[in-house]
């Protein structure tokens, strides 16, 4: 035989002779798993191009450096599927036995009969594994050549300790309390013993909505992992970014005069917000999809060790679910505590009581770590407006000094105590400088606390302050006041001639606490040598919990007897809330006047910004 014979031999025999080459799992079950018409609209072929941000979790499925893989998630992601096609994987292409342990035996069979039978029944290739017998297949324990898969429900603590599996499957994590008998260990630690037999094949996939930050199972598992979020990249400016509720726009402008919503006006108003200041950009449904299928995971957690993967993801990734109607959902429960404490768990993911609970002076230290760097005393840039709000005592008093800017943004100043009414005429005339430079501004506008016992000697500050000072007052549903903040002119000598501002409490509270400091998503800035006192007084209330008329309700509750800095940024809060939009739609008109005639600004704007309120 010559040479080119043989080398034809050669070749041919290394063709036929070739491994097969494995595909990722990703890649497996996108050529192979078919949806039944029972079962979804999007029936046929399976496509992660609905549920792009599930690519990662399948391969990671495929990776043996990967031993445990959490996913933290809401509703309508498609997880329900995802563990479906994570069995049939395991059943075509290994022979490992796979248990799922779910948190009720009614909703085991549920799945049984609602996906994975249905899905079985549908894709071929998984026809190639069956016995031929229908007797295999049970309601929940199903006999392949491969492999025997069974799901469990809660109150089977039996069948969970007598079947052991290389493949486990833990669906909602948080409420599997039912397995465990009394003195056994956690529910999540026994299911995991199951794969002890197998060290080297062995794969656990836990997945869950969390419920509170204390108890949750699935949110202490993904503690423990990689922490990894879905980042999107925002098509106007490059910025990559996690998609977060507090960045859907569009509520004001369904809001009705009653302080009501226009909820049908919702899902054509609401809007996803850019969350680069510089940019803001307005990305609809389609944007979102858009940048939801380029998206990629980034770990948040540089400590976890590789065998241990831990996701998390919202409802506002998904594409059977829009902003809008998440928008709707909101508005709907923010106002009865346990429907909200569903709508964050089961729609966003998180534990309730990241929003409802304890305000920790570390909370606080977080926060003037992430602030950009600047002392007492300065201002980050120029300001739109520098401001002063005074919560009222009966022998003294508090103020606090804020900075807004144009992003939206603003900066803790300067706080403290003050003795009398001049002490505070003297603080209000202070200018404050810019950091880095000779730029320096005064306080536009004041705000001082009329409540309590010295109510008409506040009206005569404000009146004689030539306007400077405006009083304030904090009110709540319960006494009737159902508006955000408005402005009001107050009786004072016989007559309605002294402006100042109504807000709602405990919206601005909640806004200071929670957004501000807890979830520092507010872009709410404390200088980085601020002291004790602000500490103690910003971490010194807590969200607790009491039953009225047969409902939970929450409010805030002062532990330490000193919150009276809180209230003084909690006002300034409500003062923002009322200015911010002033200030832009007059940077519009000035946007707009000088594309049409590129000159000096107008005497209007000028007088504007002297003073907004004139």
């Amino acid at each position: 035989m010559n040479s080119t014979a043989k080398e034809a031999v050669s070749d041919i025999l290394k063709k036929v002779f070739k491994p097969k080459e494995k595909l990722k799992p990703s890649d497996w079950v996108e050529g192979n798993i078919r949806l039944s018409s029972f079962t979804t609209t999007l029936h046929g072929q399976y496509s992660l191009r609905h549920t792009p941000y599930l690519r990662q979790l399948y391969d990671d499925i495929g990776n043996p450096r990967v031993r445990k893989i959490v996913l933290k998630k809401s509703a309508q992601i498609g997880a329900t599927q995802f563990a479906n096609n994570v069995i049939l994987y395991y059943v075509c292409n290994f022979a490992l036995n796979i248990l799922m342990f779910m948190p009720s035996q009614t909703l085991a069979q549920q799945f049984c009969e609602r996906s994975l039978t249905p899905t079985i029944h549908a894709s071929p290739v998984v026809g190639n594994f069956l016995t031929g017998n229908e007797d295999d297949l049970k309601k929940t324990d199903f006999l392949f050549t491969s492999c025997i898969a069974r799901v469990i429900g809660a109150g089977s603590p039996s069948r969970l300790s007598s079947n052991p599996a290389a493949i486990v499957i833990v669906d909602e994590a948080d409420k599997l309390k039912d397995f465990a008998s009394e003195g056994e260990a956690p529910a999540l630690q026994l299911a995991e013993a199951r794969t002890i037999s197998f060290p080297n094949e062995k794969k656990i996939l836990v997945m869950g909505t969390p419920t509170e930050e204390n108890s949750s199972v699935i949110h202490s598992e993904f503690l423990k992992g990689s922490q990894s979020y879905f980042y999107v990249t925002c098509p106007s400016c490059n910025l990559e970014q996690i998609l977060r509720f507090e960045n859907v726009r569009g509520f004001e402008e369904c809001k009705l005069e009653d302080g009501s919503y226009d909820l049908d006006l919702l899902e054509s108003k609401v809007y996803y917000q850019c969350s680069n200041p510089e940019c803001k950009a307005h990305l609809n449904e389609q944007s979102k999809i858009e940048m939801v299928r380029k998206g990629r995971w980034k770990d948040h957690n540089p400590k976890a060790t590789e065998d241990k993967r831990s996701y998390h993801i919202s409802a506002l990734y998904s594409f059977n679910i829009t902003l809008g109607s998440l928008a709707k959902m909101f508005l709907l429960a923010k106002d009865d505590i346990g429907l909200l404490r569903d709508f964050y768990n089961s729609y966003l993911g998180e534990c309730f009581a990241q929003r409802a609970s304890t305000i920790k002076r570390d909370h606080v230290d977080l926060l003037v770590k992430e602030s950009p760097y600047y002392l007492r005393g300065e201002l980050l840039s120029k300001p739109d407006a520098v401001l002063m709000a005074v919560d009222t005592q009966g022998d003294n008093f508090w103020y606090g000094i804020e900075a807004l800017y144009p992003d939206g943004s603003s900066s803790v100043v300067e706080w403290g105590p003050a003795e009398t009414f001049d002490d505070l005429a003297l603080i209000s005339q202070r200018k404050f400088k810019v950091r880095g430079s000779d730029e320096s501004y005064p306080i536009k506008r004041a705000l001082i606390d009329m409540g309590g016992t010295r109510t008409e000697q506040v009206k005569d500050f404000c009146y004689k302050s030539l306007r400077l000072f405006w009083p304030v007052i904090g009110r709540v549903e319960a006494n009737g006041f159902n508006l955000t903040a408005k402005e009001e002119y107050f009786n004072f000598q016989g007559k309605n001639v002294l402006p100042g501002l109504k807000i709602n409490d405990r919206t601005f509270k909640d806004i200071l606490y929670i957004r501000n400091i807890r979830e520092r998503a507010g872009r709410f800035y404390l200088p980085s040598n601020t002291d004790d006192e602000l500490r103690i007084q910003l971490s010194s209330e807590h969200l607790v919990e009491r039953k009225v008329r047969g409902r939970i309700e929450t409010e805030w509750r002062c532990t330490n007897r000193r919150n009276h800095l809180g209230d003084c940024f909690k006002y300034l809060e409500g003062l923002k809330y009322l200015l911010i939009p002033m200030f832009e739609e007059h940077r519009q008109k000035e946007r707009l006047r000088a594309a049409i005639r590129p000159e000096e600004p107008s005497q209007q704007v000028r007088d504007y910004a002297l003073n907004p309120w004139n």
